[in-house]
């Protein structure tokens, strides 16, 4: 008994297989495109021959800004100066440099801490927490809780109320080359708002910019 034609393979012997049955004009045509290809990886070529140079690694790298974008200018971490002669608008985290009648002292400002974050409905005013840290002073720098005053976005005034970090009593002064931070409590509504210090004067020497924002 005769034995069956083994099937064609899909590998090598099945292509090797085809390669007869293609026409002269084919192979003209594929010669020609090969060529065409190569005279294209000339002209993007440089002129000396070498490859055309590509975008270069800071432009290619994932995350990067365009060299077209303007650099930024302001000063990161930077340090302001505020007295009653030029009273400033800071940011949350803005190191003030705050010049009274009776020294000189950095104020930093953050907050506020709201309890209600997420509470839905959003509660038109919520309890807020501040911290406010006091360092570098050349001398003993008096703290008045009077000195410290909130105002919403229409201008309505708040007197906070303060304690040490702790909760205990707050402190009265920020002695020569120490830290000290104190809180600073008010229910304010929401949206935006201010925390200011007038120390040593009525008029408030620095304004920290805030948002109660508790959606």
């Amino acid at each position: 008994m005769k034995s069956e034609a083994a099937p064609a393979s899909h590998g090598g012997g099945r292509a090797f297989g085809l390669a007869p049955r293609l026409s002269g004009r084919a192979i003209g045509v594929v010669v020609a495109l090969a060529a065409l290809a190569a005279v294209g990886g000339v002209l993007l070529g440089s002129q000396d021959g070498s490859p055309a140079a590509g975008p270069s690694h800071s432009q290619t790298r994932y995350g990067g800004l365009p060299s077209w974008l303007p650099r930024p200018t302001l000063a990161v971490n930077r340090v302001v100066d505020a007295s009653s002669r030029h009273p400033v608008l800071a940011i949350q985290g803005d190191a003030v440099s705050v010049e009274a009648n009776y020294g000189q002292v950095l104020a930093t400002a953050v907050g506020p801490e709201v309890p209600e974050e997420g509470h839905y409905p959003v509660p038109a005013a919520s309890p807020c927490t501040f911290i406010v840290t006091f360092t570098g002073a050349s001398r003993a720098f008096a703290l008045d809780a009077r000195a410290f005053t909130l105002i919403d976005e229409v201008d309505h005034v708040f007197h906070p109320r303060l304690t040490a970090i702790d909760g205990g009593p707050a402190p009265r002064s920020v002695p020569a080359h120490k830290t000290v931070s104190l809180k600073v409590h008010a229910v304010l509504p929401t949206g935006d708002g201010g925390l200011r210090w007038a120390p040593g004067t009525t008029h408030p020497i620095v304004t920290w910019d805030f948002e109660v924002e508790v959606d």
